[in-house]
């Protein structure tokens, strides 16, 4: 049947068989290949996008704890923050009076929203010195932001020392 045909002609119906079969084999098999390792690529540049900014979250956590370390942590009534004023003077600091409590004052901007507790304390000069270093270093729910010391004297008796102490948080909006 191949008799008729030379060489050279069955060996170009060979090239042409062999061409439409790896045409044929690029087709189904080689392109889904080349497709799926393309694909594969794609989805690992994603991934190592997904990871940097995951580790920048990561990041940014951290910082919003330091933050909240140094400003006072946000997020909790503002009720709540004086009362636990109050509460840490009450154990803490029993000897100490509290002679006024100011009204809470919150300030709201556009990027940030301000809550600021006033109290007045009376006491004698180390227990009021001993109240703001504590405040400093152990209070957490808001930070002492200023203090102001003055007396008082009271029908010409003995002059009485006074603390003032103003707290803020401050919440991002």
């Amino acid at each position: 049947m191949f008799n008729q045909y030379s060489f050279k002609q069955k060996f170009k119906a060979l090239l042409v068989i062999l061409c439409l079969l790896s045409i044929t084999a690029y087709k189904r098999s080689f392109s889904q290949l080349i497709g799926s390792y393309k694909e594969y690529k794609a989805l690992i540049e994603k991934t190592q996008e997904i990871n940097a900014k995951t580790s920048g979250l990561n990041k940014l956590y951290n910082d919003v704890a330091k933050l909240d370390l140094l400003i006072g942590k946000s997020g909790k009534e503002k009720e709540i923050i004086q009362q636990e004023i109050i509460d840490f003077l009450a154990k803490n600091h029993s000897e100490i009076a509290i002679h006024s409590i100011q009204p809470i004052h919150f300030f709201k901007d556009e990027h940030l929203s301000i809550i600021t507790n006033s109290i007045v304390l009376s006491g004698n000069t180390n227990q009021l010195l001993n109240t703001i270093y504590n405040f400093e270093n152990n209070f957490q729910s808001s930070k002492l932001v200023s203090l102001q010391f003055f007396t008082e004297q009271k029908n010409d008796k003995e002059e009485k020392l006074y603390l003032k102490l103003i707290f803020q948080n401050y919440e991002g909006i």
